[in-house]
């Protein structure tokens, strides 16, 4: 958890008349090939109004200037260096390199980021996409010594090549085991030495014969357990992050040739304490459940934002866990098990643990998929 600023540094009504509906983003989308997309949010990065659009939920965002309607994306360096600058409160950005990484929401195997070491209050790695300078990655050094203590000591991977260091592990795993039986084949066949021991016998040698079969007994099981597990689970990796259950023919989303309430209507639906506050309206953004559209104004980066149902204009508390399960099943292999259960969940985004619906679904992996209920609630 880090305490992100809550504004952007400058001031960008995201109303203006001057900027593009985004009717016209929905266009460009379809001159690409598109005919439909995931979301659409309007925000300033930089300090320049943008259109971000997610063209599916496990694909990489595409960036338009809300102006022109200029691709962006993706974002020069300059530009990503200036959003992670105004990330966190009270740090700024020391050196910066460029890699590519992986993230668990992306069905691509690495994605282009660039990487700042922040020094000031908050000490971390940020670390921000390429294309959209979305935040893949926040890690304090207390958690980057222990992914390095984990991967060294837990899953033996220090690089890239899942069947290398999966076939690394199993290896380990088989000669642990060929140890245990032969460990036991050699007490086995010593048993009459053991009975002709006299007093002469050292202790330590004793303790030794009564331990070491426990001992065996012990490391056997974990290594058996530990590989039913990784056989069950395949590779080490893909797994445990939940790629399993992603729908890549998923069905929704906003159809290109959709039009979309410009921002400057969905204003009109604020609370006066959101429309009349000092600092302006920090994004806004279209979602589709269904054949139902929704708005969401957030009033800060990492405040509360209002729901709003497109239709009737109408604010909503939260979405039903029936809304959540059509959002799940759209986008999810197989089909709902049982009912929603609440629960919350850390998401990145947002920098808090959100309210979600989880459920748990028929995919290959009887995954549990948390579907967000609204925007985070706050306490002081």
């Amino acid at each position: 958890m880090y305490e992100l600023e809550p504004y952007h540094a400058e001031h960008v009504r995201l109303e203006a008349q001057e900027l593009l509906a985004p009717s016209a983003i929905l266009q460009n989308a379809s001159a690409e090939g598109l005919d439909r997309v995931y979301w659409l949010r309007l925000e300033a990065l930089a300090g320049r109004p943008v259109y971000i659009v997610k063209p599916g939920p496990f694909e990489v965002e595409r960036v338009y200037d809300a102006a022109t309607g200029d691709h962006l994306d993706p974002l020069p360096t300059e530009m990503v260096r200036a959003i992670a600058e105004g990330e966190l409160a009270g740090t700024h950005v020391g050196r910066v390199h460029e890699e590519a990484e992986f993230n668990r929401y992306y069905t691509r195997d690495r994605i282009p980021v660039v990487s700042f070491e922040m020094e000031g209050a908050q000490p971390s790695e940020l670390v921000l996409t390429r294309a959209s300078g979305r935040t893949m990655r926040r890690t304090d050094p207390g958690a980057a010594w222990f992914e390095k203590a984990y991967k060294s000591v837990h899953v033996w991977q220090w690089g890239d090549s899942l069947r290398l260091f999966t076939t690394l592990l199993y290896s380990l795993m088989g000669m642990g085991l060929v140890l245990v039986s032969l460990g036991y084949v050699l007490w086995w066949d010593r048993r009459e030495a053991r009975r002709r021991w006299t007093e002469h016998v050292g202790t330590s040698r004793r303790i030794h014969a009564r331990l070491a079969p426990l001992a065996g007994f012990l490391l056997a099981t974990q290594m058996l357990v530990g590989a039913y597990l990784w056989f069950n689970l395949g590779l080490i990796e893909p797994r445990f992050r939940g790629q399993g259950s992603f729908n890549t023919e998923w069905t929704g989303g906003i159809a290109v040739n959709e039009t979309p309430a410009p921002a400057a209507e969905i204003a009109l639906h604020l609370p006066s304490e959101l429309g009349d506050a000092p600092q302006p309206i920090q994004r806004y953004e279209w979602r589709a459940i269904g054949n139902r559209r929704f708005w969401l104004a957030f009033e800060s980066r990492n405040a509360d934002g209002a729901l709003f149902d497109a239709e009737s204009g109408d604010r909503l508390e939260r979405l039903t866990a029936d809304l959540a399960r059509v959002a799940g099943e759209s986008v999810v292999q197989g089909e709902t098990v049982g009912p929603a259960a609440e629960s919350t969940e850390y998401w990145m985004d947002f920098n808090a643990r959100i309210p979600t619906y989880r459920f748990r679904f028929s995919d290959p992996d009887d995954s549990d998929v948390h579907i967000s209920a609204g925007p985070p609630k706050r306490t002081a």
